[in-house]
């Protein structure tokens, strides 16, 4: 996929939100089965576990992942982060943490300490994280400058939180079905929207040049291809579940 070709900085930097939400929104991983196999489905107690628990392992290191993306940003590009930061770890409140709302959310679904346990992390999820790390925190990625480095983790931030906003909006139907559409996990309806403004507008910080843009655009479809693996992985720990 490519956003533009021979591009003008100036207009691009003008407009460029609308094209990452529009480009992202068009990838082959927003149409991804996942999403209407949630659209249908009655989640089963082990459905709930193997989903949760697979969402958890992914979503625990992008939170890591962020901190780390952090500390190679420019001074002032750093804010964009640490507020999506501080509210993912509970607004310096502990058990506010998203992690900790999660878990929660597992256990008013039925799902025991023992079952949480047992339930494996599939491939696609792991090949996710070990993509996303090197797009997060690119300082081994060759031929980027240390400027447009942070470039590349800036486009990756940004696919990620605009696909999360569709992820909680396909996982409130069927915890709908299981009265469970109020539980506080999914405030991220509303949060992933700042969170997603929050990364557009440091993707656009990186719009000076046309390298610079070049580099987010990098990091942003790198991103958007390793959400496939994603996907898949989350899929197929709910069919697996399927009829336990």
């Amino acid at each position: 996929m490519s956003l533009c070709s021979a591009p003008d900085v100036a207009v691009l930097a003008s407009n460029q939100g609308a094209r990452l939400q529009s480009a992202a929104l068009k990838h082959r991983c927003a149409a991804h089965p996942f999403f209407s196999y949630l659209q249908d489905c009655h989640l089963n107690r082990a459905q709930v576990a193997a989903l949760l628990k697979n969402y958890d392992a992914h979503a625990s290191v992008l939170r890591r992942l962020l901190l780390k993306a952090a500390t190679i940003m420019p001074d002032e590009a750093v804010g964009y982060i640490l507020e999506n930061v501080r509210n993912e770890y509970g607004n310096g409140s502990v058990e506010n943490r998203h992690q900790l709302q999660l878990k929660d959310l597992a256990s008013r679904a039925g799902v025991s300490d023992k079952e949480w346990a047992s339930v494996s992390i599939e491939s696609g999820v792991r090949s996710f994280i070990k993509k996303a790390t090197s797009l997060y925190y690119p300082l081994k990625h060759k031929g980027a400058s240390s400027y447009y480095k942070p470039a590349i983790a800036a486009g990756a931030i940004t696919a990620t939180e605009i696909l999360a906003l569709e992820e909680f909006r396909a996982m409130l139907k069927p915890f709908s079905k299981l009265g469970l559409a109020d539980h506080v996990w999914f405030d991220h309806l509303l949060v992933e929207q700042e969170h997603t403004q929050e990364s557009l507008d440091l993707a656009s910080y990186f719009s000076k040049d046309s390298k610079a843009l070049a580099a987010v655009r990098y990091g942003f479809e790198s991103m958007l291809a390793a959400t496939v693996d994603l996907y898949d992985g989350l899929l197929s720990a709910l069919l697996a579940a399927e009829h336990s």
